[in-house]
Order: C-alpha cells, then sequence, then structure tokens
C-alpha cells in the first residue's frame, strides 16, 4: 500500500514521456521529408537534435519500466 503512489507516479510518467515520444517520431518524421522534398544538403542540425531527443525519451522510457518492475513482483 506505501508504494502505491510511486507506482502511480511512475506510470503518469511512462504515459505523458510515451506521448511526448510519439510526438517527436512525428516530427522527426515530418522533418525528414521537408528536408528530402527541398533537399536541403546540410540537414544535420535539423535532424539530429530531434533523433537525440527520441533517443532519450527512450532511454528514460526503458529506466522507468524498470523502475516500475521492481515494485512488480
Amino acid at each position: 500500500p506505501s508504494d502505491v503512489p510511486k507506482v502511480e507516479t511512475l506510470h503518469q510518467n511512462l504515459a505523458h514521456m510515451t506521448v511526448a515520444l510519439k510526438e517527436l517520431e512525428t516530427r522527426l518524421i515530418r522533418v525528414t521529408n521537408k528536408m528530402n522534398r527541398l533537399k536541403i544538403v546540410d540537414r544535420d542540425k535539423f535532424v539530429v537534435p530531434l533523433a537525440e531527443c527520441v533517443l532519450v525519451i527512450k532511454n528514460k522510457i526503458n529506466e522507468t519500466e524498470k523502475s516500475i518492475s521492481k515494485f512488480i513482483k
């Protein structure tokens, strides 16, 4: 019972991170398509930061899932 608020908070964090991840992934696809369509050569400064954000959010989602699994036996 004392762990319920902790698990609930982790689940809420996970939900928010998942929404953010999907938004970033969608944005990454749109930016990549735009760079391709406009034939922009130096696209790294537009695409790489978004790709790094996606990676960070994915890693944090994995960490949060591991934290939740510690409470569930």
